[in-house]
């Protein structure tokens, strides 16, 4: 190849000097004498073999740096899908209860309720009750009639707060039949209509509260909540109460509460006149626990009512004597107790509407012991109580023949013995116990008018385990109360030995069958002076839930 190109350029050469060499013919043309022929000699080849360049021996090292860098990635949650497990089918809720009987002397007996269960965060219901008994037809106007509608709710937020709150209306009727039981022979053959001893009280109540559902992270409870009720009774007598409670606990170390408690009621009573009955109280104490075997509580209690302002103690302790079997107490509290014409009348219904109304005072020193002994629970308390504005009650006498009472105040004492004990006798039997035995010492009254000094009440609950049959019996025993007599002296009423049977039998899961008898020995005790009770009386009825 490089012999070839030296050829080339002479030829290119000579011919061009060979046309510049004619350069005097006319048309320019060139005439090729002789054509030449390029030829290539032998070239000889050399043949070379490649050889690999040497090895690199020597070592290097590399150092990657990478810098972190965190990627946001957006991207849906995934769904989570459980799989899917066989449960056992629930059982069916029930919602509604109903409970119904006759019985005599010519009684209805009637309670009917329904709840919302099984709502979100919800629990509603609905109830109604009804009782009454009509003894006419031996000892006139010896009837009394109670009824009572109700609606009660409670929600918990997702916040961790709930609310809840009710409302209901009563109306209860009592007659003044005690004029059928004269004092005097010369009262005897006395005879009224229904109208005439009728006495009816109407309430209608609401309540409603605030408070933490949920246990709160700094371990601290509150509530806050307000309560009323309107009540009217003959003859034109009204009453109104509106009640603020607001109290907070802040738990310290998890086991010792602080708490506080602010209270005001305000109540208005009006007959012919109009009285106001204020209470304000405020309840601050502090209990703490040592060693989980004895605790401590110290707090107080300051009130003020009217122009008096009073301040109670609140300590309490207890103490761990033998683990399980014996516990040991002791304290003093002091409180003021509201006497409205709502407490009164459900203590007596047959007093006179036209009264004062006026707050008692109490102040307690207590100490006992409780425990378990053998599977027996038990609890012994003694203790003495100074009483002031304690509420008495004094037969009325008028010209119209018909008893009531009037409520009278007095100071006074009381040393009081109380013991509750739980017996398991047998298998599928159990009993209970309560003694109360008092001791009252008045100021002013030579008694306290119509008020117990010993009472016991027994109860025994046997469950059958072939049949679904449960038995249940009652027994209350309770002392002659006195009474003032018209010539100013003193005397006792009968005492009460009252033995109650009840039986109740479940068909299947929705209905069942009742019976009751009470007053068994038909003991005719006067509770209050010239009114007895009516006697032996029974009921039968039945029960269902849906």
């Amino acid at each position: 190849m490089h012999m070839l190109r030296p050829l080339i350029l002479g030829c290119s050469l000579l011919a061009t000097v060979t046309a510049f060499g004619q350069g005097n013919l006319e048309d320019n043309s060139v005439t090729v004498v002789t054509n030449f022929e390029a030829r290539l000699t032998d070239a000889e080849r050399i043949k070379v073999n490649p050889v690999p360049p040497p090895a690199d021996t020597s070592r290097r090292r590399q150092t990657y740096t990478i810098i972190p860098r965190p990627l946001e990635i957006e991207y849906p949650a995934p769904t989570i899908r459980p799989r899917a497990i066989t449960r056992a089918e629930l059982p069916e809720i029930k919602r509604g209860y109903a409970k119904i009987g006759l019985g005599m002397p010519n009684a209805f007996y009637g309670d009917l309720s329904y709840d919302l269960t099984g709502q979100d965060n919800l629990d509603l219901g609905f109830y109604g009750n009804h009782y009454s008994f009509n003894n006419d037809k031996k000892i006139e106007n010896q009837k009394a009639s109670d009824t009572k509608l109700g609606v009660e709710g409670n929600y918990l937020f997702e916040q961790g707060f709930a609310v809840r709150g009710g409302l209901s209306y009563d109306t209860r009727s009592r007659y003044y039949y005690g004029y059928n039981f004269p004092e005097f022979e010369r009262d005897s053959n006395l005879t009224f209509t229904d109208d005439e001893v009728r006495q009816r009280f109407n309430t209608f109540s609401l309540h409603t509260e605030i408070y933490n559902g949920t246990r709160t992270e700094g371990d601290f409870d509150y509530h806050a909540g307000i309560s009323l009720y309107l009540m009217d009774a003959s003859p034109s007598v009204r009453e109104s109460t509106f009640d603020i409670n607001i109290g907070a606990t802040k738990w310290i170390n998890g086991t010792n509460p602080l708490d506080v408690e602010l209270r005001a009621d305000f109540t208005s009573f009006k007959d012919t006149t109009s009285q106001n009955l204020n209470v304000v109280s405020l309840s601050p104490s502090y209990t703490v626990v040592i060693n989980e075997t004895i605790k401590l509580k110290a707090g107080v209690r300051l009130t003020s009512q009217e122009d008096d302002f009073d301040i109670f103690p609140n300590f309490s302790a207890s103490a761990v004597l033998v683990d399980g079997l014996i516990n040991a107490f002791a304290g003093v509290e002091g409180n003021v107790q509201k006497n409205t014409l709502r407490s009164l009348t459900d203590y007596n219904p047959w007093i006179n509407t036209r009264l004062r109304v006026r707050n008692s005072e109490a102040t307690r020193f207590y100490g006992g012991v409780e425990g378990t002994f053998r599977g027996i629970a038990y609890r012994a308390e003694a203790g003495y109580k100074y009483l002031d504005n304690l509420v008495l009650f004094k037969t009325r006498r008028d010209g119209s023949g018909i008893p009531k009472f009037d409520v009278v105040y007095d100071d006074g004492s009381q040393i009081y013995l109380q013991g509750t004990a739980t017996l398991p006798l047998v298998e599928n039997l159990d009993l209970n116990a309560t003694f109360t035995q008092r001791f009252y010492s008045m100021e002013d009254e030579e008694k306290p008018w119509h008020l117990p000094s010993l009472s016991l009440n027994v109860a025994g609950i046997y469950t059958l385990s072939n049949i679904p049959l449960q038995l249940r019996a009652d027994f209350f025993i309770e002392n002659g109360l006195p009474y003032q007599t018209a010539e100013g002296g003193t005397d006792h009423l009968n005492a009460l030995l009252d033995l109650s049977l009840n039986a109740e039998y479940t068909i299947n899961d929705t209905f069942g069958a009742w019976v009751r008898v009470n007053n068994l020995l038909n003991n005719k005790r006067e509770r209050f002076f010239q009114y007895p009770t009516i006697g032996t009386n029974f009921m039968v009825g039945g029960t269902a839930t849906f």
